[in-house]
């Protein structure tokens, strides 16, 4: 296994962890208000919660690893990626109800998600084991 550049990586996990802590965190305490500014089913903004909730405790962990497992950081990027795919599927679908702002969200859901599994993704070198 080998990861590159560990002391960034460990940044963009920090990132990951804090924004999906902040963005987890803020949609479980007012999901209520957060729906009705979005336009976006309370559902959906707890899912969203609870899932980006999930992903910040995920990057915290592997912040916090010694040595960071190049395994652990690839099931993040997995994920990663496979959220923002959903993302694009949940602005498809919610589109036409969302307001400017709901809509504005779920766009920067899909890019700074992306981002991260992009970012994440450059520090997995070639010889690292295969998931």
């Amino acid at each position: 296994m080998k990861l590159l550049d560990i002391p960034r990586l460990r940044k963009i996990l920090l990132a990951d962890a804090f924004i999906g802590g902040a963005t987890g965190i803020a949609g479980l305490a007012l999901y209520g208000w957060w729906s009705r500014f979005l336009g976006l089913p309370e559902r959906l903004v707890l899912l969203i919660a609870a899932v980006t909730g999930l992903y910040a405790l995920l990057a915290a962990c592997l912040v916090l690893m010694k040595p960071v497992r190049a395994r652990a950081v690839r099931w993040l990027v997995i994920a990663n990626w496979a959220w923002t795919v959903v993302s694009i599927g949940m602005l498809l679908y919610y589109s036409s109800g969302a307001t400017l702002f709901g809509k504005a969200f779920l766009v920067l859901q899909i890019v700074i998600v992306g981002g991260l599994a992009w970012l994440e993704g450059r520090h997995i070198g070639k010889n690292a084991d295969k998931v």
